[in-house]
This record gives C-alpha cells, structure tokens and sequence, in this order.
C-alpha cells in the first residue's frame, strides 16, 4: 500500500494533510478526507461512495481526487458508510 496526499486543482496552495489517497497492491485507490474514507476508484475508473454525507471542504477534496461535483456525489449509492462504523464501534467500546 501506497499513501500520497491528495493535491487541489482549484488553485489553492494545499489541504494541509486533510486528503489522502491510499493506493492498493491492487490498484484501487481510497481517498480520506480527515479521517473519513469517502470514495473509492477501481483500476478500472469505477467510483464506491463510502459516505453517506458533504461538505464543501470534502466536496473540493473529491473534486480533486475524481472530478466529480455534488451532483455526480449524489447520483452515486452510498455503499459503505464510514461514519456510521466508526460510531458503532466507538458504541460498542464504552459497553
């Protein structure tokens, strides 16, 4: 596995270590967005939205990482929610 941080495409400097991309044996490629994995890229260009939500911080982070808009986003079914996991087992360890 490979990390890189992820660079902006809309003239800004950098996201500061906010967006990375994890890149697989297998090609694929995650990208976390603070400690979030939104989506994912097949080697062969497939998107896997990983969560559920926005921002326009994230929004600017995936714009980057796979040239897709909020709508695009939108149009992609949630497949894993990220968020949702960390929250059950954060639930689970206070038990």
């Amino acid at each position: 596995m490979c990390i890189y941080e992820l660079s902006p495409r809309d003239g800004r400097k950098s996201f500061y270590g906010k967006a990375k991309v994890f890149r697989y044996g297998d090609g694929a490629e995650v990208l976390k967005s603070y400690d979030t994995n939104v989506i994912r890229r097949d080697p062969d260009g497939t998107l896997h939205r990983l969560w559920s939500g926005w921002s326009a911080t994230t929004g600017r982070h995936v714009k980057a990482f796979c040239e897709i808009g909020k709508k695009e986003w939108d149009a992609l079914p949630v497949e894993h929610d990220d968020s949702l996991t960390r929250l059950v087992m954060a639930a689970r360890s206070m038990a």
